[in-house]
């Protein structure tokens, strides 16, 4: 297995593109407002919606996701508009909804020509235009329906009335424009570092510029204030590319944040560089570097376990000329069609399947790319990563995913130095992910659930807190929420690559030094190798692994068996260490979801005081290779 610090050409092109456009974002020069292109103007011009019409039958990936776009409007046009009805989500679910209905059937309409479609377009348009407002105290909601109705009118203008027009553009300036002026910058989204940021100035500002010759001045609020905050939300990506919220909540910022870029390209013929800060080409590859090979995702902090189509990847593989970046998309296109005609919550990934269609570009070469690397690092940045894999494309390979970083921060576990394991098909060690929002709401939790200080009773959820993740306790201790650990890569040598986790500073005060070193050998194989040196106490040091499969203690470790495939847990170094097994199953809190079929493994060691400790634990696969 090669080591390797980054991707190779995409991260040396996105530096030599920061250091040609810097990581701040400009400002748009005064005449670029005063010669405004004809509407449509977001993400396709006229021109290109004519190349459209031809695209969609010469080129079968065009032509595949459009039927996936014209049977979703399809489906929609006998249908009631969307009802807006808080149930726990707040807007959030409806306002994603209809944004996806304006999308595809504006769409449909303007590929077909066919009246039925517009007709639906707009009833779904006037219903949303005609609410007393578009939930801005959970101000996500109202970029999603600014959005929606944004691009709506943008590509039926020529097809409104101009009482059309004015109804459609009134409601985008006063419930969502005017309403975001009415929320501070002080700690909010407006100067914040996380999705929230990226959404909110992403759907605003293509209302704006939907908007633009109506309302010059507010126009350029928004759109000036967007470009001046946006550049912390940036800071995410550096420098290779990870994305501190993990990658469930990097597909919805990274979206957002594309959609804000392109948004400026078509108007003003500029993204102001927006795509050149430091790590976001590079965050083209994070989330399929957080696949593992089951095709489910590292799901650390509060995100699920699996991702849906994202047609944001189209934009990356224009941007890189990287048709590989493909791969997955076009996989899952026809499990989104059937999620879709199903019915399933899946099918909500289909709102923005128009946007993958205007961005596909068939003229990009399926040559080979280079290999991705076997061992990936964040290399630092806001909430350190690692992942290590012993081959690609490969089902049963081994996948092994590090976490270190910090609790204080957005969507943020106690996980620090958690790790999870996948084999043969299998996950032996597992990440629950989050927590439902609207059930920890509805039980108990709805002032915490988002609080990261030490004693936020966000801690107590199960999934959340320390409990439920692959860690070394002290004396059973919370992690230190405002600390931060890094990652850093062992050198390979004669032995297999791994990365080192620097626990100290999160459990400061419990032990004098706590390290994690994590290695996938050749025989895929992986060793969890803990190393502690004890204060003046003598200190109860607790070894955790969560896992749904059934588990058998033995004198050395423990035999874990699942789906026909079996995982030793060997103990290689920890004299004294006690090995037991716990169902967690049920949940311990009202607001705690169940977990079935939840096990975990526990390792208990005494240290005396002013001592170091030593685990090391080799889990091998029955099949190993």
């Amino acid at each position: 297995m090669k080591f390797l610090q980054t991707s190779n050409l995409v991260l040396l092109l996105s530096a030599f593109l920061a250091m040609l456009g810097g990581a701040r974002a400009g400002t748009l020069p005064e005449n670029s407002w005063m010669s405004l292109p004809h509407h449509p103007r977001l993400y396709a011009d006229a021109a290109h919606w004519a190349v459209l019409k031809q695209q969609v039958t010469n080129d079968p990936v065009s032509r595949q996701i459009f039927a996936v776009v014209k049977d979703s409007a399809e489906r929609v046009l006998d249908q009631p508009p969307v009802a807006y009805v808080d149930t726990g989500a707040f807007w959030h679910g409806p306002m994603r909804q209809a944004q996806g209905r304006i999308l595809a059937l504006a769409m449909t309409y303007r590929l077909t020509g066919e009246p039925r479609f517009l007709v639906r377009a707009k009833l779904e348009m006037r219903t949303m235009a005609d609410l007393p407002n578009w939930y801005p105290q959970h101000f996500l909601d109202t970029a999603e329906g600014a959005l929606g109705m944004a691009i709506g009118l943008d590509w039926l203008h020529d097809a409104l009335s101009s009482e059309e027009r004015e109804r459609f553009a009134t409601a985008l300036v006063e419930k969502a424009m005017r309403a975001s002026l009415l929320v501070s910058d002080g700690k909010t989204w407006v100067t914040g570092n996380n999705n929230w940021t990226a959404v909110c100035h992403g759907g605003l500002v293509v209302a704006a510029l939907a908007v633009a010759e109506r309302e010059p001045q507010l126009a350029r609020q928004i759109v000036g204030r967007a470009l001046k905050n946006m550049p912390r939300y940036a800071e995410l990506y550096a420098p290779a590319g990870a994305y501190s919220e993990g990658p469930d909540y990097w597909a919805y910022g990274t979206t957002f944040y594309a959609l804000m870029a392109e948004a400026l390209r078509t108007t003003f013929g500029t993204t102001l560089d927006l795509e050149r800060a430091p790590g976001f080409l590079p965050t083209a590859d994070y989330t399929l570097q957080m696949t593992a090979p089951s095709g489910q995702l590292f799901n650390f902090a509060d995100n699920g376990s699996g991702l849906g189509y994202e047609p944001v990847m189209f934009w990356f593989a224009r941007e890189l000329r990287r048709s590989d970046l493909l791969q997955r998309e076009a996989a899952n296109l026809g499990a989104l069609e059937e999620a879709i005609a199903a019915g399933a919550p899946r099918g909500d990934s289909s709102r923005m399947l128009p946007l993958a269609l205007i961005w596909r570009d068939p003229s990009i070469t399926t040559a080979p790319f280079p290999k991705r690397p076997l061992t990936w690092w964040s290399e630092g940045g806001s909430q350190p990563q690692a992942v290590m894999r012993s081959a690609w494309n490969d089902p049963r390979a081994t996948f092994v995913g590090i976490k270190a970083g910090r609790a204080d921060d957005s969507h943020a576990h106690m996980d620090i130095g958690s790790f999870i394991l996948e084999a043969d098909g299998v996950r032996w060690a597992v990440d629950l992910g989050r927590e439902s929002y609207p059930h920890a709401r509805a039980n108990g939790l709805a002032d915490d659930l988002f609080k990261t200080t030490q004693t936020s009773r966000r801690w107590s959820i199960f999934r959340c807190g320390p409990e439920s993740h692959n860690l070394l306790r002290f004396d059973n201790a919370p992690q230190l929420v405002e600390a931060k650990a890094e990652i850093r890569p062992l050198p390979p040598g004669k032995e297999a690559p791994g990365f080192l986790v620097d626990m100290s500073p999160v459990v400061r005060g419990q032990v004098a030094r706590a390290e994690r070193r994590i290695r996938l050998h050749p025989d895929r194989s992986a060793t969890i190798a803990d190393e502690w040196t004890t204060g003046a106490k003598a200190t109860v040091v607790t070894w955790q692994w969560l896992t749904r499969a059934q588990v058998t203690v033995t004198n050395s470790g423990a035999i874990l068996r699942q789906q026909g495939e079996t995982l030793h847990l060997r103990i290689t170094e920890g004299a004294g260490a006690r090995v037991e097994v716990e169902d967690v199953s049920k949940p311990r809190h009202a607001w705690d979801s169940p977990n079935p079929g939840l096990s975990r493994i526990l390792i208990h060691l005494q240290t005396p005081p002013e001592t170091t400790g030593r685990l090391s634990v080799l889990a091998k696969l029955g099949s190993s290779r």
